[in-house]
């Protein structure tokens, strides 16, 4: 069954390794030791396809609940038509002369994974290479699919499913919370009412929170305010995917707020020498804050790829995406609420992959921005998926269902009265209403 290592080259391989795990998964008559190793090795982890059919006839028996040894294994093959291609009956039984200790043999499993993921890697670089030099695809089309092969290395399949480590976390927290030192684990928006609101204080790691507001009434900004807030009094690494603002256009909105001071002033040449002061200041202070931004991108795919980047290299922990209907879609077979609804179920599972914060922008359709009242959960434009894949929705409209009609004047200056609704909130209360001042000429939600 051995091949000798000159026989497979350079290629990372041990071919000893995969022999001894197989051999042991078959030792006891059981399937325990398959059972503690099924969730970190797959078939195709194995370098030889024998190897792979071998793994893959284990994983058959153990699911059907039977007795695995060579006896149960040659049965299996020869149903599948397969013992052929791996040797013999005899070469398996002589495989059980490979077998090792469980301890030896789960050190064994992570050489195994080791070998796999260098040849994926190899794979990963060669594909770029050849795409590379046959000018077949763009840069960013490569880079893509070198972040998505990186990532499926790194992730791998050796979740841990135990609850174990997840109790041994409520433990500490519930303890934390009893003597006083708890601190929540999110990231807050600096907006106290609406803090106090949100069932994790803020907007929590792997949630999805949608605000969506008819055109013009300053979801962006809130969306803005937020990751601004964030940055500069919490050190916080921010990432925006700004799908119809320009990256100048985000910063000259993110030093309006910073700096509290009208910038239309600046070019109408009477702005004072204080509030301009708190211009030149902020922008000092917004070249150093933890915030970058994406401004195109092809499709949700190119999106993941960036948000993964932006988390690797800069340890983003909230994200913006502004927003939802801007994503272009993959399929353009799909209509556009099931385009929607795909591109929502992979930002949630971003979300939960990064352990980010992402706050998700999303439009609202005609009838709900007409509608006096204010907006339900339904008037979200284009999916009902939105609903399930948020952790929390918040829909804002103007007060007076107008925004001229709702403007207002108090000793902080002009703002919009604007109503807001938790609509959804998966750890709190959910239909809370409350109001934000929106002084729309400082850039400022309170």
């Amino acid at each position: 069954m051995i091949l000798n290592n000159e026989e497979t080259g350079k290629i990372p391989t041990n071919l000893d390794a995969e022999e001894r795990v197989l051999a042991t998964c078959l030792r006891d008559g059981n399937s325990d030791f398959y059972d503690s190793i099924a969730t970190k090795l797959e078939a195709e982890d194995f370098y030889l396809y024998k190897h792979q059919l071998i793994y893959k006839s284990i994983a058959s028996i153990a699911l059907n609940g039977q007795e695995l040894s060579e006896i149960t294994l040659i049965e299996e093959l020869k149903k599948k038509s397969e013992l052929d291609e791996v040797g013999s009956a005899l070469d398996i039984v002589e495989l059980m002369d490979k077998a090792a200790s469980p301890l030896q043999s789960l050190s064994l499993v992570n050489i195994i994974k080791e070998k796999s993921n260098l040849r994926r890697l190899i794979r990963t670089c060669k594909v770029a290479l050849e795409n590379a030099e046959d000018e077949c695809k763009s840069p960013d089309d490569i880079r893509s699919s070198i972040e998505d092969g990186l990532m499926s290395i790194e992730l791998g399949s050796s979740q841990d499913m135990s609850l174990r480590n997840s109790v041994e976390l409520l433990e500490e927290e519930i303890e934390s919370q009893l003597d006083g030192t708890y601190k929540e684990e999110s990231i807050k928006t600096h907006i106290d009412h609406l803090d106090e609101r949100l069932g994790a204080n803020g907007v929590g790691l792997g949630e999805v929170v949608v605000i969506s507001a008819p055109t013009s009434c300053g979801k962006s900004q809130l969306a803005l305010n937020i990751v601004t807030r964030a940055a500069m009094k919490d050190n916080i690494s921010c990432g925006i995917f700004s799908l119809e603002m320009p990256q100048k256009q985000v910063a000259k909105r993110m030093l309006t707020i910073k700096s509290q001071a009208n910038l239309k002033q600046i070019k109408d040449r009477v702005i004072n020498d204080k509030a301009m002061s708190r211009v030149r200041e902020g922008c000092e202070q917004l070249k150093e804050f933890p915030l970058y931004s994406i401004h195109h991108v092809k499709n949700v795919s190119e999106l993941c790829s960036y948000a993964r980047t932006m988390v690797r290299r800069h340890g983003v922990k909230l994200l913006v995406i502004d927003y939802l209907q801007l994503i272009p879609w993959e399929n353009k077979n799909m209509s556009k609420n099931d385009a929607v609804a795909d591109i929502s179920h992979r930002i949630k599972q971003l979300a939960l992959e990064l352990n980010i914060g992402i706050l998700l922008l999303s439009q609202v359709n005609r009838e709900g921005a007409k509608r006096e009242g204010g907006l339900a959960i339904y008037d979200l434009k284009d999916s009902g998926d939105i609903e399930n894949d948020a952790d929390v929705i918040i829909l804002m409209w103007p007060a007076n269902n107008d925004i001229e009609a709702s403007k207002n004047v108090d000793s902080n200056g002009a703002f919009i009265n604007m109503k807001y609704n938790i609509a959804k909130n998966r750890e709190g209360e959910r239909d809370i209403k409350g109001n934000f001042k929106f002084y729309h000429t400082k850039g400022l939600f309170y």
